[in-house]
């Protein structure tokens, strides 16, 4: 999903317009979105576009920092005076696309003023906490995007918010955070769409701000089929790196742990055809091991939360598949295993 940047607008921030196409390979992609044209700095500017973004990592500050050069009102959610103070400088922006002098704007979880547009990058079993934590503040005509790994957790949130037009996404933009400085790594896509009825009534219209930046974004109305692609992607990679700590190319070609990940893939196959969603054209494993290969000297999101000691996300993604096949009596032994593993050696909580 490439596509030109937009022209910027003055702004704080000097844009240097250098991303490169086709860096990366993204095997996962099958459709190119609807490429849009930049909004007018003008247009839509009303309180209603503010951007409040909960979950101040590499993700929600590339997507802060887009919004910003686009000169879209946008602030990151905190939750202490010390990360507040981490955002009183100038950031700058490296990489697949580049800028300077970025002034993001942050503030206080607990703050009075009023909330339109959330954008929710947390990790997945932070969400419902998060989100509670800021529910004082939504406006009637609050719009909530959830942008996170795994499923179940989406879900949660709209029973809880039932009257919400709640969205969701998912993305291959690869960030990471280097002191006041977020290096754009990997040019990826990302794609969004409604989650519960009140959203699809509203259709993409809350999301025109997100979709017009020069992140390389589509809407897709039945994006539960996109979540479950990246799904069950990650159910056959994430956990076998963190459980044998090697990069995602490793899994391709040792043939031990491209036996375990055939494994995983059959069974997971097996659960989506009972729920009669569908995945991809050609067999998960076939799917699974490309992406492996495409993206052989990364280190994945779980890997870097064993090593740092954090808390995983096994529970919303191999744990949710098997949530998810328990109520229908299927057992998927090579999941439940390799869940049981990661609980045991990295307690979740």
């Amino acid at each position: 999903m490439m596509a030109q940047y937009p022209n910027c607008y003055r702004c704080r921030a000097r844009l240097i317009l250098t991303h490169r196409t086709g860096l990366i390979p993204n095997p996962i992609a099958r459709f190119q979105p609807q490429v849009r044209q930049p909004m007018h700095p003008t247009d839509n500017l009303s309180s209603a576009s503010h951007w409040h973004i909960l979950g101040a990592g590499a993700i929600g500050c590339l997507w802060a920092c887009h919004l910003q050069l686009q000169q879209q009102p946008v602030s990151l959610l905190v939750r202490s005076d010390s990360k507040l103070q981490q955002f009183q400088q100038p950031w700058s922006l490296s990489g697949q696309s580049q800028a300077e002098g970025i002034q993001l704007q942050a503030e206080l979880n607990q703050s009075e003023s009023p909330i339109s547009r959330l954008l929710v990058t947390t990790k997945s079993y932070d969400t419902l906490a998060a989100v509670e934590a800021v529910r004082h503040r939504l406006s009637k005509d609050a719009v909530i995007v959830l942008l996170q790994n795994g499923m179940g957790q989406q879900q949660q949130l709209a029973e809880r918010l039932p009257e919400v037009p709640i969205y969701v996404g998912t993305t291959t933009e690869g960030a990471f955070l280097s002191g006041h400085q977020l290096v754009h790594a990997g040019s990826g896509e990302s794609w969004f769409g409604p989650l519960n009825a009140v959203a699809k009534q509203l259709g993409e219209a809350p999301l025109r701000p997100l979709l017009s930046l020069a992140l390389h974004s589509g809407y897709d109305p039945q994006i539960l089929n996109r979540l479950w692609q990246k799904l069950a992607i990650n159910a056959a990679i994430n956990g076998l790196t963190a459980l044998h700590d090697c990069q995602n190319g490793v899994l391709a070609d040792n043939p031990e742990y491209h036996q375990q990940m055939t494994q995983l893939c059959d069974e997971v196959e097996r659960l989506a055809e009972a729920l009669q969603q569908p995945l991809f054209e050609q067999p998960l494993i076939t799917r699974a091991e490309a992406v492996a290969r495409a993206t052989g000297t990364n280190f994945s999101s779980m890997l870097q939360d064993v090593r740092h000691r954090r808390r995983t996300e096994i529970d919303a993604i191999n744990g949710y598949l098997c949530d998810q096949a328990q109520t229908l009596g299927i057992d998927l032994p090579h999941n439940r295993s390799l869940l049981e593993k990661i609980r045991q050696t990295h307690p979740t909580v």
